[in-house]
């Protein structure tokens, strides 16, 4: 496999958690933000989309509610608390991208039917994809806790509670002898290729930050096929720092392809280092 760095960007936008691109736009989330920051290709600002009221810059820590992933749905941008903190982060936001019309829905029933699974100890949602007609919610883990995915069917969001849900382990690895916690991903249907973000984050739980060491690309062929094992494995892994040093200690928090041909991808990164700004990657994948 062959990466390249394209192009670059600090933005003056906190904690980017989640990335999507959609008719030539990326719509940008902050886990603790009451707006989303749309872009154009080339990292620069179009609008903003207000979600929801909120005095100041931050919402604290103690009351975010944690929007930690996103996907688009028939125009419709679902955008996902992690649920690893209830209430506050049990809710899922839409903006319909027609006129940016927004709406809050619970998904209590939802995590609450996760938790009565018994197989994840931590909810902390931070990966979400659509895949033919599921949804795929990924469950990071921790120094203590593996990485899970979760399957369940598209109408979820209309309603959460469902009994057709599994759950199913991932293995990641590690990186400089620290678990890789899934921080998101995406699919390739034609290919059947799924990539997945994932960081090596010293916390040995869902709800504290700890020191991050790196963060990598990882990539799982077959992916249908994988989805029909107890386990998937992620045996395909790029090491970011290795390939370019300003990856080094990035948190990459989330992954979107904006093209695609053959074998070749170009892939757009949001890092959140948990320092007031966020940093956009656009790379070029050869596989």
């Amino acid at each position: 496999m062959i990466l390249k760095l394209l192009q670059s960007k600090q933005i003056n936008y906190p904690s980017g958690s989640a990335l999507e691109f959609y008719n030539d736009e990326f719509f940008v989330v902050g886990d603790d933000i009451n707006y989303i920051l749309c872009l154009d290709k080339a990292f620069h600002e179009t609008r903003k989309i207000k979600l929801f009221e909120f005095d100041g810059i931050r919402i604290p820590k103690v009351d975010k509610p944690d929007l930690e992933c996103a996907t688009i749905l028939n125009d419709i941008l679902y955008i996902l608390g992690s649920g690893s903190k209830m209430p506050q982060r049990g809710y899922v936001f839409t903006v319909n991208l027609k006129d940016n019309s927004t709406e809050k829905k619970s998904m209590h029933s939802f995590f609450s039917k996760i938790e009565s699974q018994k197989i994840i100890q931590e909810i902390n949602i931070e990966g979400l994809a659509n895949y033919k007609d599921k949804l795929l919610f990924f469950n990071r883990g921790n120094t203590q806790e593996s990485n899970h995915l979760i399957i369940t069917s598209v109408g979820i969001f209309e309603n959460s509670n469902t009994n057709n849900l599994s759950i199913i382990p991932i293995e990641t690895g590690q990186l400089n002898g620290v678990n890789l916690g899934i921080s998101d991903a995406c699919i390739d249907e034609q290919n059947d290729l799924l990539f997945v973000t994932a960081s090596a984050e010293d916390t040995n739980n869902a709800y504290d930050d700890g020191t991050i060491l790196g963060s990598v690309i990882g990539i799982v062929p077959n992916f249908s096929t994988q989805l029909k094992e107890p386990c998937i494995k992620i045996n395909q892994v790029i090491k970011l720092g290795e390939e370019h040093t300003i990856f080094s200690a990035q948190k990459i928090e989330a992954i979107c392809i904006t093209a695609q041909s053959e074998n070749k991808y170009h892939l757009s990164l949001v890092a959140d280092n948990d320092d007031g700004k966020s940093v956009l990657f656009d790379i070029k994948l050869t596989i």
